[in-house]
């Protein structure tokens, strides 16, 4: 099989993350996607607890055949490195061919995680782009030639915008699923002062 992992600390996740999900199946014909929350990233603070997180990403995709979830960065107190999910991954799926989904932003990035020339034996990177000439930018980088750059359409949507819009009482209706409004104003997430 051929599936993505789209991970992400989906805090909370939205509407943008599944429209991903949905182009990059298509468009790579992939059998599925494999969304993995979030442990406890190196390189990014997370607001709400995993499970949390976790159970939000759940609901959002119940019902999308080909979404699936992991819980493979749960339970960690340490950083959860990139290279440690993939080597996970890859020994679930030994046969399969495994895509990682990145954005533009995080490519140069790139260099600076653990261990980083190791990753592309475990998965073929696909960098999200929003402008095919965006990539010439990067080809400087060592590690060019095991970029695959796909286009996609742009979304106007982000966790932070949706924490801040909780945060000052405002609505977030078109920006999650309503299963994940629900989820959120139930347990009282993001609130003022929790970001």
């Amino acid at each position: 099989m051929r599936f993505g992992i789209l991970g992400g600390s989906f805090d909370p996740i939205h509407l943008g993350h599944l429209k991903i999900a949905e182009f990059c199946q298509k468009e790579l014909n992939l059998d599925f996607i494999l969304f993995i929350p979030a442990g406890n990233p190196p390189h990014k603070s997370v607001f709400a607890d995993y499970q949390h997180r976790f159970d939000m990403v759940k609901l959002a995709i119940k019902g999308h055949k080909n979404s699936r979830i992991s819980d493979i960065e749960k339970s960690s107190s340490s950083p959860t490195y990139t290279l440690n999910t993939l080597k996970k991954t890859k020994k679930l799926y030994p046969n399969d061919e495994i895509f990682f989904f990145i954005g533009e932003d995080n490519v140069s990035e790139i260099q600076t995680w653990h261990n980083y020339k190791e990753l592309f034996h475990y998965a073929r990177f696909v960098v999200l782009s929003r402008n095919v000439e965006s990539r010439k930018f990067f080809k400087y980088l060592n590690y060019f030639d095991k970029l695959q750059f796909l286009n996609m359409p742009k979304i106007d949507i982000s966790s932070s915008m949706i924490r801040n819009n909780l945060a000052k009482n405002l609505s977030i209706d078109g920006f999650v699923p309503k299963v994940v409004e629900n989820y959120i104003r139930k347990n009282k997430l993001y609130r003022k002062g929790e970001r």
